[in-house]
Parts: structure tokens; C-alpha cells; sequence
């Protein structure tokens, strides 16, 4: 049985009282790694930019950002 599986199989044992903070978990989980992504890519764009500027001595503002 594979992790969704056992999760759905869980959730149909939770009372109804408890799966609406189970239903807030999960969209908050998914916002958490949303978020994180964006972090990762601002990131990789930072490098990048430094990078350039090493490369070309300079970068623009805007590309920096």
C-alpha cells in the first residue's frame, strides 16, 4: 500500500470534527513548500546574478533583484 493510500485509509477512520484541521494541515503543508520553492529560486536567481557580476564586473539593479 503506497503513502496516499494509507493516508485515505486514516482519514476514514478521523471523525468529521477533525477533518477540518486535517484539511488546514495539509494546505498549510502546501503552502510551506510552495514558499520554500520560491526561497530556492530567489536564491539560484542571487547566484546567478553574482555570477554575472563577477563574469562582467557589473549587473544591473534590476537584474540583481
Amino acid at each position: 500500500m503506497n503513502t496516499k493510500e494509507l493516508i485515505l485509509q486514516e482519514l476514514e477512520a478521523v471523525p468529521e470534527l477533525l477533518l477540518a484541521e486535517v484539511l488546514d494541515f495539509v494546505r498549510f503543508l502546501k503552502a510551506k513548500q510552495a514558499q520554500e520553492l520560491e526561497n530556492q529560486q530567489d536564491l539560484e536567481d542571487a547566484r546567478t546574478a553574482l555570477i554575472e557580476a563577477k563574469a562582467q564586473g557589473t549587473v544591473s539593479l534590476e537584474t540583481f533583484k
